[in-house]
């Protein structure tokens, strides 16, 4: 299916806007974070963010192994997807694109963390292709 109303294609990344965040904030702790993508498919709403993996490869990466330092962010997303009744999505991935592992949250914990998702490993063509279905709003 294709876009009615497309938007441009990406052709690179643009940080000026989360510069001009901390120039603004000027050192200042803030609660706000971004989103990597929203998406609305078929009237209903789905959020991904992407989590780049450094120390721990992203199939044996999980946000609950530091939960403790960014739980505020995956609450939050998790209450915005709840909010508009959509669907939660996390990639965890690394610089070689060697792995992915796709998360799709279903349940959190404040305490706890993630307590209910799928979890699917992908390759490097898997999550091409999962990506461009979301993107092409082909995804369920």
């Amino acid at each position: 299916m294709a876009l009615e109303n497309p938007s441009k294609t990406i052709k690179k990344t643009d940080e000026a806007g989360k510069e001009l965040i901390i120039e603004l904030l000027d050192g200042q702790v803030t609660g706000g974070f971004d989103i990597d993508s929203v998406y609305k498919i078929n009237g209903k709403w789905t959020i991904l963010e992407l989590l780049k993996c450094d120390t721990v490869r992203p199939h044996d990466s999980h946000p609950n192994r530091y939960w403790f330092k960014n739980k505020r962010k995956f609450i939050s997303l998790w209450e915005i997807a709840q909010d508009l009744k959509g669907s939660l999505f996390l990639l965890n991935y690394e610089n070689d694109r060697k792995q992915f592992l796709l998360i799709e949250v279903l349940g959190i914990d404040e305490e706890k963390g993630i307590t209910k998702e799928i979890k699917t490993k992908l390759t490097l063509e898997e999550a091409k292709s999962w990506f461009k279905k979301l993107n092409n709003h082909n995804i369920d």
